[in-house]
């Protein structure tokens, strides 16, 4: 963040100068310009796509109905696996290219006993 800061100040600076530049050819000055104003116009451009999809509707839906994709892991190149937590459920989906189908609702409770679970049998067998 630091460095795109810098950046933005860096061409801010070129772009407002004004005649403090030794420059022989007018157009080296003026393209200097352009492609300063370019720049500032495409990294706000980021910066607004960025705040949108942080703190836009999207996000404050994801947030009101308690949406969250906890973990995700590829089978292959078309299917995966995915952990999804939907309000104080679970549900482990399978995803593939032509289609989500749930393979699991977990409560809470269950999902962390099978944690458990699997943690003691990863123990035992080193």
């Amino acid at each position: 963040m630091r460095f795109s800061l810098f950046i933005v100040i860096f061409f801010a600076n070129l772009l407002f100068a004004g005649d403090s530049f030794a420059v022989d050819a007018p157009f080296v000055e003026g393209s200097i310009k352009m492609f300063s104003v370019l720049f500032i116009i495409v990294f706000l451009l980021v910066l607004l796509a960025w705040g949108l999809k942080r703190y836009g509707p999207v996000a404050k839906a994801k947030k009101a109905l308690g949406l969250d994709i906890l973990g995700q892991i590829a089978l292959n190149t078309k299917a995966s696996l995915a952990l999804v937590r939907v309000g104080k459920s679970l549900l482990l989906i399978g995803v593939t290219y032509n289609s989500i189908v749930l393979i699991k609702d977990l409560s809470r409770d269950k999902f962390d006993d099978t944690i458990s679970m699997v943690g003691m049998d990863d123990k035992h067998e080193t």
